[in-house]
């Protein structure tokens, strides 16, 4: 017992010696004295000039803490004058009798108006890199020794702190400003709470608002860390946001982090924001993101994100994805679902006004799905079923190369009439108004567009034109755009074609090669000119080729050839039969004929060749035969006008027994009658040419009456040559 009393006095007298001394310390020593000792040991280590402005503050009991005013530490050369680092006031200190017994606990850690400047010059330095290069190698723990115990901290706080962190490289700045932070007592594997706020500027454009309240358990020995229920508020503001800011909630069940194993899963992740600013509702549009689980292992370089839904305004988009390689060549795949919703009720809670269309019922269907396979360089979306109203399109569609802007596509559709979606015919005819500009080619767009792909329709019209089995192939790339395969089968015929742009000058040169056949033209022409004037079934084919820098510079600058080929069609409207009858009738002063069949001109062939230039035709060989008559000659068509201009000769082969007055005109037989055809193409006027008619019918009379002129002449000489020789 003796011998424990004495080891206690001995103790006791050792801790009372330890506590003398430091409270001589404290009272006979001045940590200023040591104010250019300190500065010059921080300079020997990092190469940097250590200035202490204000007091050194020693305090001992409860706490031996240590307390700075402001001090600063220099900036690396060739990084401008301002400090490297900066603060107003700093404190720490460790309680007393649990050092002595060899623990550490450290009180409250304050720091306050901290300034961070973190810079990449123009060639790539930084001006941290030489403070790493300074730092000695912490020496590692001998095996077999016990690590040091990681000491607890009473708490940190950090008040009005900033880091700004400049690449003049890239020529960025952000600025975390504001920045405070406040925790519980720091222990290992012990929770504590934690609380921060800071406003992150990316200047000039956003900036960040940001708040964190959580529960944090580190356990240091294992490096593993969860924040449970953390809750995250961000208002953003900056260029195109709204004055009062976008606010958006973050929260989450739990965030882990087995650093060492480097595995990291987030739980019941729930994003809430209202998209506001221009062009979208003044409401705002509401957004919810939802993540039932997400996984993340760095090491295997895998990711997992299930049960994501994201709803916008009221339209669901669900799905999941799985990545690989996520470190080094990050690769994501993945189903997405866009839940059947009705455009014409969404689109104007997201800000959207959708046209006035033909049809009222349109928009009324929308859903999506499909899978989702990207990478840092390309993003597609493979097995795609999209069905707008009762139109379904399956595919791909993507773009293989970000850089390039790479647009790929392969789309089948089932059906789809177009003109359903066109603005509503006016209910009163519209006044007369300028003619509509024309539309400019989008040169600029076009240097730029790079697409290759297919689409592929079973049924559609377009502009009144009904197509069955369309094909369209794409393929642009630097300024040249070229549309083949171009086919499809049309009213009982077939269409194939091969369309190229190319924009790769100040104008647009667009060149046509283009061909039908077996088509019937009276459908085709009263769907697409809202007419009925032409009938018969035939083949076209042109080469053409134009400039320009819109749609008339085209139309003015067309080149090439055409011909064409109708068969057992009809001119409807115009009774070019009835119009000769009506011009012989004039002609010679006898009474109108009357009609007595349909107003109409068939034919059983017309064909043709042509070559155009600056956009008119001209056409030499024009022919069309029909049962009474044979038409032959020549003109011109001006497609920018839309007119045309033909000189025929008709020539009567017989008279047809239809009509009251066939007996009558049989001195038609054989005769060749002028034609004039002119007007618009969509409304042709077919006249006769009476005074070619009067002067071929007048030379036909003169050249009679020479013939017998002729005989009498030639007879007369004989009788004289017979009296002459009879001499």
């Amino acid at each position: 017992m003796r011998a424990l009393k004495i080891a206690g006095i001995v103790v006791g007298s050792i801790v009372a010696l330890i506590v003398v001394a430091l409270l001589a310390v404290v009272l006979f020593v001045d940590p200023n004295d040591y104010r250019d000792d300190i500065e010059r040991m921080v300079e020997s280590k990092t190469g940097r000039q250590l200035t202490l402005s204000g007091d050194l503050h020693l305090t001992l009991f409860p706490w031996l803490a240590l307390k700075a005013g402001p001090a600063s530490l220099g900036e690396a050369p060739g990084f401008g004058d301002e400090p490297f680092l900066s603060i107003q006031e700093a404190r720490v200190g460790v309680r007393l009798l649990p050092l002595i017994k060899g623990k550490i606990e450290v009180g409250d850690v304050r720091l306050a108006g901290a300034r961070v400047r973190l810079i990449t010059d123009e060639q790539g330095r930084n001006n941290w890199a030489d403070l790493g290069e300074q730092q000695e190698a912490t020496p590692a723990t001998p095996e077999g020794e016990p690590s040091m115990e990681v000491p607890t901290v009473a708490g940190l706080e950090i008040e009005d702190a900033a880091v700004t962190i400049e690449n003049r490289q890239d020529k960025t700045r952000r600025v975390v400003r504001d920045f405070n932070l406040k925790t519980g007592r720091l222990a290992s594997g012990e929770p504590f709470d934690l609380s921060t706020d800071f406003v992150l500027d990316e200047e000039p454009s956003l900036s960040a608002k940001v708040k964190l309240k959580t529960t944090v358990t580190a356990d240091l020995a294992a490096n593993a860390h969860r924040l449970a229920k953390p809750e995250i508020d961000v208002t953003l503001t900056g260029q195109g946001y709204p004055k009062e800011g976008i606010p958006v909630a973050i929260r989450a069940e739990a965030l882990t982090a087995d650093v060492a194993k480097e595995l990291y899963r987030l739980e019941a992740l729930n994003v809430k924001t209202t998209w506001k600013g221009e062009g979208f509702p003044a409401a705002g549009v509401p957004v919810t993101l939802q993540a039932k689980d997400f996984n993340a292992n760095l090491a295997a370089q895998t990711l997992e994100l299930a049960g994501l839904d994201v709803d916008l305004a009221g339209g669901h988009l669900t799905g999941s994805l799985t990545g690989k390689e996520i470190l080094d060549a990050p690769a994501l795949t993945g189903p997405l679902k866009l839940e059947q919703v009705s455009l014409r009720e969404w689109a104007p809670k997201l800000g959207v006004a959708l046209p006035a269309t033909t049809d009222p019922k349109v928009f009324e269907k929308l859903s999506f799905s499909g899978t989702l396979a990207a990478t840092k360089k390309s993003a597609e979306v493979g097995n795609i079923v999209l069905q707008l109203d009762d139109t379904t399109a399956k595919g791909m569609l993507g773009v293989a190369d970000f850089d390039a802007k790479a647009l790929r596509f392969d789309l089948n559709v089932d059906r789809i009439n177009a003109d359903r979606y066109l603005p509503p015919p006016t209910e009163q005819p519209a006044k007369p108004t300028a003619e509509e500009p024309p539309t400019p080619i989008p040169v600029e767009t076009l240097r730029t567009l790079n697409a290759r792909g297919q689409l592929q329709v079973g049924e559609a019209i377009f502009a009144g034109i009904k197509f069955t089995k369309l094909r369209l192939g794409v393929n642009a790339r630097d300024g040249k755009v070229r549309f083949n395969p171009s086919e499809a089968s049309m009213y009982g015929g077939n269409y194939s074609g091969d369309i190229g742009i190319d924009a790769t000058s100040n104008v647009a040169k667009v060149t046509l090669d283009e061909h039908i056949s077996g088509v019937n033209f009276a459908p085709l022409f009263k769907d697409f000119f809202e007419t009925e004037r032409v009938s018969g079934k035939g083949s076209a084919n042109f080469k053409l080729a134009g400039s320009g820098k819109n749609s008339d510079d085209i139309m003015k600058t067309l080149t090439g050839t055409l011909d064409f080929k109708v068969a057992d069609g009809a001119l409807e409207g115009a009774d070019l039969w009835y119009e000769i009858r009506r011009a012989r009738a004039v002609l010679k002063q006898q009474a109108v004929p009357e009609r007595s069949v349909p107003v109409r001109t068939p034919f059983t062939a017309l064909t043709g060749t042509g070559t155009m230039k600056n956009g008119v035709l001209s056409n030499n060989d024009l022919n069309v035969a029909m049962q009474y008559l044979k038409v032959t000659g020549q003109g011109t068509v001006d497609v920018p006008a839309s007119t045309l201009d033909y000189r025929v000769v008709a020539a009567v082969m017989k008279i047809p027994r239809e009509g009251a007055d066939t007996s009558q005109v049989q001195d038609l037989v054989d005769a060749e009658i002028p034609v004039k055809i002119t007007g618009k193409l969509d409304d042709p006027k077919v006249r006769p040419d009476l005074e070619g008619y009067l002067k071929n019918e007048v030379k036909q009379r003169v050249d009679k009456e020479k013939d017998k002129v002729e005989e009498k002449l030639k007879e007369k000489l004989n009788d004289k040559l017979k009296d002459l020789f009879k001499r």
